[in-house]
């Protein structure tokens, strides 16, 4: 019988699409890939945002079962539009809940508010842009603006002290994604944040034993160039079919995304209307797929949370809700996620119970929290997803 892992390190580095890794040198993450199991075609979740991924990851379930389905909803009944960063909104346990069930300490190192809002269930250690701990504090200094290059160095800089003077046996460490929402990966400046990254990771990593440790690295969703825009409010409109659009993206960090994103739920003023709208909507510039609510179950969505029609966009095309002007924009300077183009991530796992230059095959978000439970001996739960057990001793 294998021998359980006694700590576990688990990184989710935003925005972090596939291209970054292969066109930047970055030693310490390959060092690790070589010493475990690795892919550059993993799959997250869709829609391809934060929030979700992040329910999906720490719970090995699918938004249908986590119930969350983006990173902004609107209440139909009420009227009122709601931020979901509310650990009330995810209905299924989390790795950390499972980690204290288990006995062990945990921790949370992170940029964004949100996420300690969203995540705060069953974590001794909270620390982000608001609350650190003082001793930490002291050493890392005052966090720099979100909307910087230096935010994510300082949450390692920050992880790096919580994984040394506080020794959580489980680390969740979560960046931001304003670096790759401004900068492609083939841009000096990228590169060279993105070996400063790999530096602090190598540093993080080093405060572990992988003999007795498990260390996971993944993203949430990856990222796109995109050109144009398009409103499909101001298509309904023009059809005269009055509608809402909720865009998905939304969470309150307007510079970074401009709230376009590659999803969108539309909300008709008169819902029996909706097979006029998707034929209004299908071949509309920008679209790849316009789906109405009965059939939400194909993306693994709750369909009582999501709108009368799902939307996602062509790869290099953003959505957005504005019902005046022309439908379709330019955009200039927009990286941005949400679609099926998103969609792929690394996957990285290595240490105490994995193979050693294993290949991760058909590896998706949703494996990672029953892959976890099994290297750590954790209780199994009620998961979507499965034991990459092609990857472990």
């Amino acid at each position: 019988m294998r021998t359980p892992a006694r700590r576990a390190l688990v990184f989710l580095i935003d925005g972090f699409d596939p291209d970054y890794v292969r066109a930047t040198d970055l030693p310490n993450l390959m060092g690790l890939a070589r010493a475990g199991a690795f892919t550059l075609d993993g799959q997250g979740v869709m829609p391809s945002l934060t929030n979700v991924n992040h329910a999906s990851l720490l719970t090995g379930t699918f938004p249908d079962r986590h119930g969350l389905c983006a990173n902004f909803y609107y209440d139909r009944p009420t009227g009122k539009e709601v931020f979901l960063d509310q650990a009330a909104f995810v209905e299924q346990p989390f790795l950390f809940e499972r980690a204290k069930a288990a006995g062990w300490s945990t921790a949370l190192a992170t940029a964004k508010e949100k996420l300690t809002r969203l995540l705060r269930r069953d974590l001794d250690l909270c620390a982000d842009m608001s609350s650190a701990p003082p001793e930490i504090a002291k050493v890392v200094g005052p966090p720099p603006d979100i909307f910087t290059l230096e935010i994510n160095l300082w949450v390692l800089r920050m992880a790096r002290e919580v994984a040394l003077r506080h020794a959580p046996r489980f680390l969740y460490v979560a960046t931001t994604d304003y670096p790759e929402h401004k900068l492609p990966p083939q841009s000096p400046e990228m590169k060279a944040h993105l070996r400063e990254m790999d530096a602090l990771i190598g540093d993080i990593v080093r405060c572990y034993d992988l003999s007795d440790s498990v260390v996971v690295l993944t993203a949430d969703h990856g990222m796109n160039a995109k050109t144009r825009s398009v409103s499909p409010v101001r298509l309904l409109a023009d059809a005269g079919i009055r509608a809402r659009g909720v865009p998905l993206i939304k969470d309150g960090l307007f510079a970074h995304h401009r709230d376009l994103g590659g999803s969108l739920y539309l909300f008709l003023e008169r819902p029996e209307g909706v097979r006029d709208a998707v034929r209004v909507l299908r071949g509309a510039p920008g679209l790849d797929v316009v789906i109405p609510q009965s059939e939400a179950g194909r993306y693994n969505l709750p369909t009582e949370r999501v709108g009368d029609l799902v939307c996602f966009g062509q790869r290099e095309w953003a959505l957005g809700i504005w019902a005046e002007g022309p439908a379709v924009r330019d955009e200039a300077g927009l990286r941005s996620h949400g679609s099926v183009h998103e969609q792929t991530i690394p996957m990285l796992l290595a240490g105490c119970g994995v193979k050693g230059g294993a290949r991760i095959e058909g590896g998706r978000i949703v494996d990672l929290a029953p892959t976890l439970c099994r290297l750590l001996g954790f209780t199994d739960g009620a998961f979507q997803g499965r034991v990459l057990e092609e990857v472990l001793v």
